[in-house]
């Protein structure tokens, strides 16, 4: 009888794990929206300039863009980040991180709107601004995207060259 008992409880397990799974989330939209409340502080060489805004970022064509996803460069965005010098990308918690410009390999410190809404300062190859990722990780020993990023971002800081 027991052993009935036991067999009956592993039977209606089984219905209860189904209703547990869970479902693949359906890919991003292709046309992904600037989040509205973009508001990211600007300051150049220690002076505060225009924040950029989600209107700021619709008035002004990407530098590089596909179907999914767009970027700016830093300096488009923000005409006294020229001529070279560092950027520097601070979140909302404090962290922040160091963009020198030029970069090394040819690289550009970009605002960029990821596939999700997210709104973050990357180096960007504009050789190959998207690279294709999909598919090759994990399994396959992918060494991952090596790039800096930083998002979300609350604050950029520039500070230029001086001659």
């Amino acid at each position: 009888m027991l052993a009935a008992l036991l067999a009956v409880g592993a039977c209606s397990r089984a219905s209860t794990e189904g209703e547990a799974k869970q479902w693949a989330e359906p890919p991003p939209e292709k046309d992904v929206p600037i989040p509205p409340q973009l508001a990211i502080a600007v300051m150049v060489d220690g002076l505060a300039k225009e924040s950029i805004t989600a209107d700021m970022l619709r008035a002004t064509k990407p530098d590089f863009a596909d179907e999914e996803r767009k970027a700016w460069r830093i300096a488009t965005l923000i005409r006294d980040a020229a001529p070279a010098g560092t950027v520097e990308a601070w979140s909302p918690t404090g962290f922040s991180l160091k963009f020198q410009h030029p970069m090394p390999q040819g690289l550009e410190p970009v605002l960029f709107l990821t596939r999700r809404g997210e709104v973050i300062v990357a180096a960007l190859d504009p050789k190959d601004p998207f690279p294709r990722h999909h598919g090759q990780g994990g399994r396959l020993h992918r060494p991952g995207d090596s790039l800096p990023r930083v998002g979300p971002v609350a604050k950029l800081e520039i500070r230029r060259s001086t001659p």
